[in-house]
Formats: C-alpha cells, structure tokens, sequence
C-alpha cells in the first residue's frame, strides 16, 4: 500500500513513479497507427477500403463496450492485478495483429485488443488520485502529456514504419513497450488486494449499457444511411432503459448515478465529456482527411500533425500551477 509522506506539502518521489507506470496504459491505447495506414493495410491483405477500416472501428467500438466493467473490476480484483491482465493481453493481442493472416484476422486481433484497452486507459486518473491527493492538478499537467501526445505520435511513427519496414511493425513496436509497462508494474504499482470487494455485477445493467453505447457510436457514425438510424434509435432506448434500471438500484447499480447530484461531479464530467470529444475528434479525424481527401503520404501526414503535439508540451505542464490554488480550496 501506498503511504502518504509526513510533509501535505511534499510531492513523494514514489507518486512520479506510479504514474509514470499508469500512463502507459493510456498512451498505448491511444497509440493510433491504424488510421493513416488504411490505405496500405487495404493492399497488403487484399481487402477493401472500407472492410479494413473495421480494424479501427472495431477497436473503438470493443473499446466502449468494456468500459463500463472497469470500475466493478477494480474493485472484485484490484487495480494492480487488472492493470497486470488487461497490458498482458494488449500486448498479446499487438502481437497477434502484427502476425494476422488476413483482413478477418486482423480486425478480430484488434477488437480483442480494443476490449482490453477499454479496461485499461480509465484506470491512470484512478491510480494517480489515490496516491497524488492534493497535487493531483500538478501530477496530471504533466501525465497528461504522453496521453495527449499518443494520437499525435502515433501517424508520424507509423508514417516512419511504413516507410522503410513491413506494416507488421506497426503492431509488433508495442511489444518492447507493453513489456517493460508489465515489469514496472509488477514492481512499482501498490498492492491493493486487502480493499477489494464482493460486489455482484450489474449483469442487467451491463446488457444494456455496453450495448448502448457501441450502438449509439455506431449509430452516429452512420446516421445518413437507414441502419445508422435505426441503430440511433435503438441505442437510446437502451440507455434510457439503462437509465432507469441504474437510478432503480441506487449503488448497486453497474455505475451509481445518484453522484451526478453533486454538482462539481456533474460539471466536471460535462466539462471533461465535451473538452475529450473536441480534442480527440480532431485528433482521430484530420489523419484520415490529410490521407484521404488531401492525398498525403502517411510519412507527410505525421509530420503535419507533430506542431499539435509541440503546442501541448509547452502548455500541459503549466495546468498544475494554474489550477492548484482552486483545486486545493475545493479540497
């Protein structure tokens, strides 16, 4: 366990250490290298554009629909021992990509990979604000970086891979990565077994949940076409079933809603909802416009995406000292 040093206003060394372990998880996830290799993916297994663009829609899609067991699996096994399970099998499943035999395979490696990295990215803020405590705003400016910068990275090493290596490689790479993220986890991460619980799962919950929100991505996604409204439409009733199943069963609900009553908590998760979408929509979408519709090379495409990642190394580390008056007063 993880102890608190004697000195509030002292940040302990081993608090860098732990995050610099948890936000591996986040960054690997977030290592996007598949969407500006569409195009060379398509040719290289003999599929079309648009099946092998399932390979990174599928991965977002299992990656929503495991999202929801994170908090119920942390608490059942720990955030250690689900840390150690979901890299092991992200890098597994990066290794299985990497040796795919087909368009098939490779999109049903990347799901399982998908559903291995919903499990895993929520857990960085979690872990940090458990051994960060009053300096979490000073913690996150920095942590942050690396998962900002994960989206922006990823097309230029994938333009450099696909350039002079097999596209292979733009999956094998994370093996070395999600290696050492394992061994540093076994030593660096506090054991928190003794504060797991025996809670029963929100199985109704989950069925409606998780299926609700991979539709609605689905649904929105393709909302010009029949399906996608259908799909919409669909989604909604299971989230308000959902709804009403969670605000039934109180904490015992697969997520407790009732601490959205907090109006700081239900601010901040707007806020955060709205600030993630802006930032990772734009991330996640100008690749595939500079590759598809401008016609760049994955090598150019990387390159024009790097002055975003330059801006957030000059301002992240300054959210600390921005925010920590008001982050302190409301502790």
């Amino acid at each position: 366990m993880y102890k608190e040093p004697r000195d509030p206003d002292r940040l302990d060394p081993q608090v860098w250490k732990i995050t610099s372990v948890a936000v591996m998880g986040p960054f690997l996830s977030l290592f996007d290298v598949v969407s500006v290799s569409l195009s060379t993916l398509a040719v290289e297994l003999h599929s079309s554009l648009t099946t092998i663009q399932w390979a990174t829609s599928g991965y977002l899609l299992a990656l929503a629909l495991m999202l929801p067991l994170n908090g119920w699996l942390v608490e059942r096994i720990g955030a250690k021992s689900l840390y150690l399970w979901c890299f092991s099998a992200f890098t597994l499943c990066s290794a299985l990509c990497g040796i795919a035999w087909s368009a098939n395979a490779l999109i049903g490696f990347r799901i399982l990979q998908g559903m291995s990295g919903g499990l895993m990215a929520p857990m960085m803020q979690m872990m940090m604000a458990r051994v960060a405590g009053r300096h979490m705003a000073r913690v996150l400016g920095y942590a942050a970086l690396p998962i900002m910068l994960a989206p922006i990275l990823g097309p230029v090493i994938a333009g450099a891979v696909l350039q002079h290596a097999s596209w292979r490689w733009l999956f094998l790479v994370n093996l070395p990565v999600g290696a050492l993220a394992i061994v540093l986890a076994i030593f660096y991460l506090p054991n928190d077994r003794e504060e797991t619980q025996q809670r029963a799962l929100d199985l109704v919950g989950f069925a409606l949940l998780s299926p609700g929100l991979v539709l609605f991505l689905y649904g929105s996604g393709h909302v010009g076409e029949r399906i996608g409204q259908i799909t919409l439409a669909l989604s909604v009733a299971l989230l308000a079933m959902f709804f009403k199943v969670a605000v039934r069963k109180g904490h015992r609900a697969l997520i407790d809603l009732q601490l959205f009553k907090s109006k700081t908590f239900a601010a901040s998760t707007v806020t955060q909802f709205m600030s993630n979408g802006v930032s990772f929509a734009g991330q996640m979408l100008i690749p595939i416009y500079l590759s598809r519709a401008c016609g760049r090379s994955p090598s150019a495409t990387g390159w024009l995406l790097a002055p975003l990642g330059v801006g957030m190394i000059c301002s992240y580390p300054w959210i600390g000292a921005l925010t920590q008056p008001i982050w302190s007063r409301e502790i």
